[in-house]
């Protein structure tokens, strides 16, 4: 009599390219993935940044910038205007391109946000190069901005810990610190 080992439901194949479904070996999908412990902490940990981040960058925008503090910014930087174009019209249009550019950027991270907390495999690239720049640019250009380098500060410390994180648990296992099948 020959004793045949019973698989238990879900075991990988010692090959890693079956999986036994409790009554046979059924192949796995290439490029599939499991989470492993750290995989949802990251999505959540990335999804609640980025929501952070959009309203920390509306709120910050909301209370340092304005009209007086972009007069002081334009002086500061000795940018020669156009002729015709005086100081308060040049400081009128940075803030309305300001708020411009604040909204955009908020969007992104809102979306940044939902596709992370979702799991969205692509995203976790995405967010990888978004929490670089947010860790780097602060620190390349502290005084391009009416906003407080505390405030600056705070967010690339936050971005730059995370990217971390993502970027150990990419090399440890694969996107969103998942690993292949099998492994």
């Amino acid at each position: 009599m020959s004793e045949t080992p019973i698989a238990a439901a879900g075991q990988v194949s010692a090959d890693g390219q079956f999986r036994w479904d409790g009554q046979r070996w059924v192949p796995i999908p290439r490029g599939q993935r499991e989470p492993t412990r750290w995989t949802r902490p990251m999505q959540l940990a990335a999804a609640a940044l980025f929501v952070v981040e959009a309203v920390f960058t509306i709120l910050t925008t909301a209370v340092y910038v304005n009209h007086d503090s972009m007069l002081r910014v334009l002086q500061t930087a000795g940018l020669d205007l156009p002729q015709g174009t005086n100081v308060d019209t040049a400081a009128t249009a940075a803030v309305v391109s300001t708020w411009i550019v604040v909204i955009v950027i908020a969007a992104i991270e809102v979306i940044a946000a939902l596709g992370s907390y979702l799991g969205w495999r692509w995203m976790f690239w995405a967010a990888l190069v978004l929490l670089g720049v947010g860790a780097i640019v602060p620190i390349a250009f502290p005084d391009t901005a009416p906003i407080p380098r505390w405030v600056s500060a705070i967010e690339s410390i936050a971005a730059f810990a995370l990217f971390i994180w993502m970027l150990i648990g990419l090399i440890r296992f694969g996107p969103w610190a998942m690993k292949k099948s099998g492994t």
